[in-house]
């Protein structure tokens, strides 16, 4: 009777063992990855001038279905490097958020969802590039003739942010009767401790009016050109 006890025993031993690992699978089964996300992103504008802002949207989806009240980050990124997050818009019932940044230099801005819990998975977009334009200023210039008959031109450059490698200022001039500028000389601006400064001399024995001229860089720097000055 032991005997028959201590099978029957081992039989419902083994018979447990056996539900056991046959019950591991579906425990397996039962972890499920993080929903996979697609998330979109626009600029309201690939060209502006320093300053300007503009406009980022776009949508975020899970199965074609929107995900809403959650958090998008939107960073500058220039270089192949990208910044903090400008703004946070959160998603509205669409999906769809938007939000307005001001770019201080060419790149791209991208945007990034970085889920709060494992149920989804982490997406990011990226705009088309943005051309930002820098300005640039004469700040000041002055034309004097000499006794001698030789004229002075002399002024100030600025740039509020950015500035060029190279600043190549055309001294012009405009005699009466003309349609066109005339070059008198080409000069490099130096920096002088508070602005970028030129300065050139030139002959002309007559009156006439003179500017300076920065022809700006494309895609990078406007041009700009100073006030006219009449010398006789």
């Amino acid at each position: 009777m032991s005997r028959l006890i201590t099978r029957f025993a081992a039989g419902l031993a083994a018979a447990a063992a056996v539900l056991t690992l046959t019950a591991l699978p579906a425990s397996a089964d039962a972890s499920t990855d993080p929903a996979a996300t697609k998330l979109t992103a626009q600029a309201s504008s690939t060209r502006v001038d320093a300053g300007t802002p503009v406009t980022i949207t776009g949508r975020l989806t899970s199965a074609a279905k929107p995900v809403a009240g959650v958090t998008v980050g939107i960073a500058y990124c220039t270089d192949d490097f990208c910044g903090e997050f400008d703004a946070q818009p959160v998603t509205d019932a669409n999906g769809r958020y938007r939000a307005t940044v001001t770019p201080v230099r060419s790149g791209h801005y991208r945007a990034d969802f970085l889920p709060a819990d494992e149920t989804l998975a982490p997406a990011d977009a990226s705009t088309a590039g943005i051309v930002v334009i820098q300005p640039a200023e004469f700040t000041s210039f002055t034309a004097t003739r000499a006794a001698d008959g030789t004229i002075t031109a002399s002024g100030t450059l600025g740039f509020p942010r950015f500035t060029p490698p190279a600043i190549p200022v055309r001294i012009e001039y405009l005699t009466a009767g003309a349609r066109c500028w005339t070059t008198a000389a080409t000069v490099e601006a130096q920096w002088t401790g508070t602005a970028f400064g030129f300065s050139a001399s030139a002959q002309l024995p007559g009156a006439g009016v003179w500017r300076a001229v920065y022809a700006g860089v494309p895609d990078q720097f406007h041009p700009a050109a100073s006030q006219a000055v009449f010398v006789r």
